[in-house]
């Protein structure tokens, strides 16, 4: 279960967000990952564990078709161990994607592509938004979607899709090998549930014509996701289009409460898990366009309300992001993450009280460093600006440790 959603700014019309939460099985580890050469990443044993759900599944036809294709961008990538596809990404040329799992009365494709494989393949082959539609739409006409997404469980979905771009936004949504799509020059917010009606740009034949939310919508499953809820609400965040940096890591850090105190369940956008639906926002990250410039914002952790982001740019010369080309480096730096946003939602009123205005304030030095020239910043410069922003993210866990220890003497 996730939550996605971009906007372009009325008053600025070079800036603009793309936004996910990706909400997965409490304890599985999801990795940053930076991958210059799909073609040769796909050689290497990608996957630090094995689920036959997976390996027996989903990735025989992947395997089956990857050939077909040159896989010419580079990407950054947030995706489950045990999947070589990804929840949420941005290649080299600006284009950004998240899923969403959508409940359709339609059956699913036994032998198809999982929709985070459907994602990565997008990203590695496509140079702007119209182009990562299309190639989805192929993908879903020759081959369909199935398989089980869940790490720990089963959880058997069809697929909606937020394409981004500097210049335009997509949504596409789908039920097996069936789709529409409908461009975006505003705002779109996605969740666990069909956003699309009859408002769509374009539609295969099977489902032109057709309301997709009513027609196509699995009201049982739907409910439980609570996807409506979630999507009403993250509209209702964007729909003014004037939000900055921290109001969109304040969205997705949102527990939807008065308070914004720390709840249980599918109804808040930073989700922890409740009692009938076993769910936790396993990583976050957000796309700032600026101009021709993306910094990617990513928390490479759970939890994002005691998490903090940190910057990141696609370039050939990361030799910075050494961290994100290591499988073993990258889920060495999550599960360190982990265990500290794990303390401080068992001790919360600790993280209030001591450590959420330390976290706040270095992220608004993180923004100062980025940001401050940043429209005549060169790459290099960029590189050694996040190269600094991690550096004192090390001085900040240092400090937390200590004030820890001062907690626990």
């Amino acid at each position: 279960m996730c939550d996605t959603f971009a906007f372009f700014s009325k008053t600025n019309k070079q800036n603009s967000f793309f936004a996910k939460n990706s909400d997965r099985d409490p304890g599985e580890p999801q990795i940053i990952e930076l991958v210059h050469n799909a073609r040769q990443n796909f050689k290497t044993d990608f996957l630090s564990e094995k689920l036959s759900k997976y390996t027996d599944g989903p990735l025989i036809k992947l395997k089956e078709i990857f050939n077909q294709f040159e896989h010419p961008y580079a990407a950054f990538i947030s995706r489950p161990l045990w999947i070589w596809g990804a929840e949420m990404g941005i290649n080299e040329k600006g284009v950004s994607i998240g899923n969403e799992a959508v409940f359709s009365k339609q059956k699913l494709i036994k032998n198809g592509l999982l929709g985070m494989d459907i994602l990565r393949l997008a990203l590695h082959n496509s140079a702007n938004a119209d182009e990562a539609a299309k190639f989805i739409i192929n993908l879903l006409e020759k081959y369909g979607q199935g398989g089980n997404g869940s790490y720990s469980g089963t959880l058997k979905y069809h697929n909606s899709f937020l394409i981004k771009d500097s210049n335009k936004a997509i949504v596409l949504e789908s039920s097996g090998k069936n789709w529409a799509k409908k461009d975006v020059s505003n705002f779109a917010s996605i969740s666990n549930t069909y956003t699309l009606t009859n408002d769509y740009h374009a539609a295969s034949k099977q489902l032109d014509g057709k309301n997709l939310k009513k027609e196509l919508e699995s009201k049982f499953y739907t409910f439980f996701a609570q996807g409506n809820f979630r999507k009403n609400y993250t509209n209702e965040q964007i729909k003014n289009q004037d939000k900055n940096l921290n109001q969109v890591f304040l969205t997705l850090r949102s527990h939807i409460n008065t308070e914004n105190k720390l709840s249980k369940g599918m109804k808040s956008i930073c989700v922890h898990p409740g009692t009938l639906v076993k769910s936790e926002t396993t990583s976050s990250m957000v796309i700032d366009y600026r101009a021709d410039k993306q910094i990617m914002w990513h928390t490479s952790s759970p939890n994002p309300c005691v998490s903090i982001y940190k910057p990141a740019i696609l370039s050939d010369n990361n030799q910075y992001f050494s961290l994100f080309q290591s499988t073993k480096e990258s889920e060495e730096y999550f599960i360190e993450n982990r265990k500290i946003s794990a303390y401080f939602l068992k001790y919360n009123k600790f993280f209030n009280e001591k450590i959420k205005t330390l976290r706040d304030n270095l992220e608004l030095e993180f923004q100062n460093i980025i940001y401050t020239d940043i429209e005549t910043k060169t790459e290099k410069q960029l590189i050694d600006d996040c190269k600094l922003c991690y550096q004192k993210e090390t001085e900040y866990k240092s400090t937390i440790k200590k004030l820890i220890e001062t907690k626990n003497a």
